[in-house]
This record gives C-alpha cells, structure tokens and sequence, in this order.
C-alpha cells in the first residue's frame, strides 16, 4: 500500500514537473514570439531600389509577393510568385514596402483614404511601421510623415518629416530603437555596398555618396540629377540639364552615358542592366517603351500615359497616370494584361 502511495506522489510530481516545464516553454516562446526577430545577415535588402524610386509599391520576400492594391485604397495585400492566392495582410494606405524574412516594413498614408475607411480612426494616420507577414504584430517605428524608405540589416535608412526641421534623412533600428539623423537634407536614400547614394535636393542636383553609418558626404558625380538608382554596379538618374533624358553611370570607370534622347517620367530596369522599362513623357509620343542597353534598341510597348513601373521576377507591374487601372507585363513575351487582384484567386 505504501509503496502504490508513494508511485502516486511520484506519477503527480512528474505530471506537475511536466505542466511547468510547459508552461515555461509557452512563455518562453510567447516572449520569443513578441520580441523583435533580427536578421543574422547584415547585409539583408528589402526592395530594389528602381522599385522604391516609384514608390516601392510591391517587394518579394521568398515566395510571396507584396502589394499596394490599387483597387482597395493601397491596402497592403501579398499573392505568390504566380499572381495567385491574393490575400489582405492589412487595412492601410501603404507605399514604399521593404519585406525580408518575418517582417514588412512601410510607410502609411491613411490619410489618403478615403472619409469612410476605419484607417482613418487609427492611432495614427501617417508614419513608419513594421508589421509581421502574417498580419499580426503592427509596430510603429515612426509616428509624423515619412517618405523613401530602405531596408539594410537591422536597420532602417528613410526620410522622415519633422514640423520644425522639415524633411531629413534618419536611421532607426527595426526595433524602433535608436533613431538617428544622418543628414539634414531630406534626400531619398539609395542603398549599395554599405553606401547611400543621393541626389541634392537643397544647394545642389550632383550625385552624393556617405556612409551607412553616417559622417561627412562626398560628391561622386557633379550635374543636375534626380530618380536615382542603383543596378549592377551603376547608377541610373535622369539629367535635368537635358530635359529628364536617362543617364547611367558606371561606378567603377565614372563614365556617364545618355540612355535616351526624349525626355521620360519614370523608369525601371532590370537586375542585369541589360534592359530598361521607361515612360517616355514629351507630349507627343508618350508611353511606355523598352530599351535594350547593348544594342541601343528603343521599342514602344503601349502608347499612354503610365506610372508606378515595378519590376518583380518576370514581370512588369505599372498604372494608368490617373490611377483608373493597372496592368501587369510578362517580360518574357511583353503581353500586357490587366491586373485586378482578387482575395482567393
């Protein structure tokens, strides 16, 4: 008897020992769960920055791709790789997405939404946020307007607006810690090889580099510049001296070559350089054209007015002017086709 007694006390020792060896690890993980999930690679990107120079309206991060739904106030949505699968991740007037492992970075915009919408009654109608792909986890890193915004490691380099002080470029941490300025200019910032590349916006239009981690800018390229990018090696802008034409210099000669003879609104470019999508904006044969940098080759596509060119895998996301339809390109056979994204397709 006092032997089955004593098995009993031990059976409930264990069980109990079991419960609160449970119950830690569910706190420990809840704890995990809720803190912030650096990234082990200092080098980790979350957009491209031909992407962010028209407005970072779609990112990829692994297999998913996400979205501004042009057709949902610029709600933040993701789908697969295949345009499949559209899902709403969350209610606000996003722009400018930076997504890399469990996290999306954006700016909000709520009040760009429409006097019905219940962003509207949120905390906050503008600033910087971090929120978990799966929705959950909503964090705000800053609370006044904040534009251009570029992931890099654990950090965050974007512009941000200040009542008193007006537009500056800042670098917070993406646990919200450690918000720091880095230059009083309210440049938008182009991230390459641990350096940021501008372009003036206050007593000059050259082309700047400076740190990462802050200090005194040089001048890299002496001109009237604005849309800079950075692709394989070279910075892509275009030269207001020469009304709006594309210019791309190469980084290691420091040679700058025209691209095009007609004035353009926006452009992207493919990730080897061989190819640039660009909306040609002179009155009179606007639309959206291709060019082939090798050869020198310049096609039009579709002749209007366009906006918001996003390149992403093997295709081509971009709008009317007047944001009253969207269109998705295959690059592969330069199909073009609407793009009207729906929750379950």
């Amino acid at each position: 008897m006092n032997q089955s007694k004593e098995q009993h006390r031990l059976r409930n020792r264990i069980i109990l020992a079991l419960i609160i060896l449970a119950l830690i690890g569910c706190f420990g993980f809840l704890r995990w769960n809720a803190g912030v999930h650096f990234y082990k690679d200092e080098g980790t990107t979350g957009n491209t920055s031909t992407n962010l120079l028209n407005g970072g309206l779609f990112a990829k991060s692994g297999d998913t791709i996400y979205f501004a739904n042009p057709y949902d106030q610029n709600s933040l949505y993701s789908m697969d790789t295949s345009l499949k699968h559209v899902k709403k991740v969350y209610n606000d007037y996003t722009s400018y997405i930076n997504a890399a492992g469990d996290y999306i970075f954006y700016t909000r915009r709520n009040d760009k939404k429409g006097a019905d919408s219940k962003a509207l009654f949120s905390f906050s109608t503008t600033g910087l946020y971090r929120i978990n792909t799966n929705g959950q986890g909503l964090k705000q890193l800053y609370n006044d307007p904040s534009q251009s915004l570029n992931l890099l490691g654990n950090h965050i380099y974007y512009q941000r607006y200040d009542q008193k002080e007006g537009l500056q470029l800042f670098r917070i941490g993406i646990d919200g810690k450690k918000d720091t300025m880095l230059l009083k200019e309210g440049a938008a910032p182009v991230i390459a090889n641990n350096i940021i590349y501008y372009t003036g916006v206050d007593s000059d239009h050259n082309i700047h580099k400076l740190s990462v981690s802050g200090g005194s800018p040089s001048v890299v390229y002496e001109g009237n510049f604005t849309g800079l990018s950075y692709v394989n090696g070279s910075l892509y802008c275009m030269d207001m001296d020469n009304d709006y034409t594309l210019c791309r210099l190469d980084l290691s000669t420091q040679e700058m070559t025209h691209l095009t003879q007609v004035r353009i609104a926006t452009y992207n470019v493919s990730s080897d350089g061989a190819t640039v999508y660009y909306q040609v904006d002179n009155g009179k044969d606007n639309g959206l054209y291709v060019l082939d940098t090798k050869s020198g080759v310049q096609t039009e596509l579709r002749s209007g007015n366009y906006n918001y060119y996003h390149i992403i895998d093997n295709y081509l996301f971009f709008e009317e002017f007047d944001g009253s339809a969207a269109y998705v390109m295959n690059l592969s056979n330069e199909q073009i086709e609407d793009f009207h994204p729906k929750k379950g397709k």
